[in-house]
């Protein structure tokens, strides 16, 4: 009775290790990848037009790594106004979890994504940030679940730190963002 528990255990395992990673192991048709790549541009275009509006960032460049499916989705603005080390850190969290909110929340580019749920590693945002007069940064990114804020023309990094580290700075500072 105890090897036939313990046969059934293992089968059930190895059944769903299959069942359950098929979505990633397939690959998907040239003709599918397609369709993919213009769901994911469609989210990143609606992501970007509303942090136009609520943040004031200007989209310049998008873009995506794909091999068999989508691994990874990035977005480039322009911002033009001052931010000091707080508000580009609280605009970068804010940028990436409305990325995230879009992407993860959006069920037909699910089955197209190499892994889901997407996390701040799997999405990019950089901002160059313009202001003639007095830039305090000159940009500032998150790529691969880090986060780098750059001072103007050196481009001397003063601060990076990963994304869950930024998070919980963010919210220990009480913000409602």
């Amino acid at each position: 009775m105890q090897l036939f528990f313990t046969y059934g255990v293992i089968l059930a395992l190895f059944s769903c290790s299959f069942a359950c990673s098929s979505s990633k192991d397939q690959s998907l048709s040239k003709e599918s990848l397609l369709n993919c790549e213009k769901i994911a541009d469609t989210i990143t275009e609606k992501t970007a037009e509303k942090l136009k509006e609520q943040k004031n960032l200007y989209l310049v460049t998008t873009g995506r790594v794909t091999k068999d499916d989508i691994r990874m989705m990035l977005m480039g603005f322009h911002l033009y106004q001052e931010v000091d080390l707080k508000e580009a850190r609280e605009l970068l969290i804010y940028a990436v979890n409305e990325y995230l909110l879009d992407i993860n929340n959006n069920e037909e580019v699910r089955p197209c994504l190499h892994e889901y749920p997407f996390t701040a590693k799997n999405v990019e945002i950089r901002i160059w940030i313009y202001k003639p007069d007095s830039i305090k940064i000159s940009y500032i990114s998150a790529i691969d679940g880090i986060l780098t804020f750059d001072l103007p023309e050196t481009r001397q990094t003063i601060c990076k730190e990963s994304y869950e580290e930024a998070l919980q700075t963010v919210f220990s500072q009480g913000n409602d963002n």
